[in-house]
């Protein structure tokens, strides 16, 4: 049975989804400008981009509507329905040559500011704890320790890139602590689901994310914190070595 979730906390994941596809569309047009793309390709790869985000949400929505991932017993478990696919789109867009020259015509600063959606991710994760939707271990007040990541974000981003008072290894290790971080929350969530690699057995289990619209938390928001700190880092590479 689905579980009941106030409006405002759907609302709220609604909101964080949009923040982040906004930001993509927006990052991808100003570098299309900077590179002085003809309005003909800013409108295809706007167009493409928008298309491929939007066919991933509903493709994963519908599994969740399906009931597919709510069994949780299955070897291997069927949330790899929805965690293969960004795995493969992070390892293309990060290799990517055209990616790439993309990444190169946006501000470094704007790959970590976007990071501060955590903050409102964590607050998320709690107001489900609060209602006894998730368990403890997957707040900041167990051991989910993300939310570091989203408030220092706007200081790393600042004092790094905009008032440059801070080395780029300061970046280069936040990113590095971010990937840690959003991997253990991302471990805890997963074995705090009721399968047989569960190891965190206080209740609730973590059974949200089989249904719509929590399944966009890993299948997209999660992929897409991984994602910016791989493209971040690989840009600070990249101008240390010009």
């Amino acid at each position: 049975m689905n579980p009941q979730v106030p409006f405002y906390i759907e609302a709220l994941l609604f909101l964080i989804t949009a923040i982040i596809v906004t930001f993509i569309l927006y990052s991808v047009r100003f570098a299309l400008k900077s590179m002085n793309a003809d309005k003909s390709k800013r409108f295809k790869t706007l167009l493409v981009t928008s298309l491929l985000i939007l066919s991933w949400l509903v493709i994963s929505s519908l599994i969740a509507f399906n009931g597919t991932l709510f069994d949780f017993t299955s070897t291997p478990p069927k949330l790899l329905l929805i965690l293969i696919p960004p795995v493969l789109a992070i390892s293309y867009i990060s290799s990517s040559k055209r990616v790439n020259a993309l990444i190169d015509e946006i501000p470094p600063s704007w790959l970590i500011y976007i990071q501060s959606f955590r903050i409102l991710m964590e607050l998320l994760l709690w107001l489900l704890f609060i209602k006894q939707i998730i368990p403890v271990q997957m707040t900041f007040e167990g051991i989910n320790y993300d939310i570091l990541t989203g408030l220092s974000a706007p200081l790393i981003a600042y004092y790094v890139f905009s008032e440059m008072k801070w080395p780029k290894v300061t970046a280069l290790l936040w990113n590095f602590a971010g990937l840690l971080l959003v991997t253990n929350i991302f471990l805890v969530a997963f074995l705090s689901t009721p399968s047989p690699m569960r190891q965190f057995l206080n209740e609730p289990a973590n059974t949200i994310v089989a249904y719509f619209p929590f399944v966009w938390i890993p299948a997209f928001i999660v992929p897409f914190a991984y994602l910016m700190h791989v493209l971040s880092i690989k840009q600070i590479f990249r101008s240390n070595n010009q």
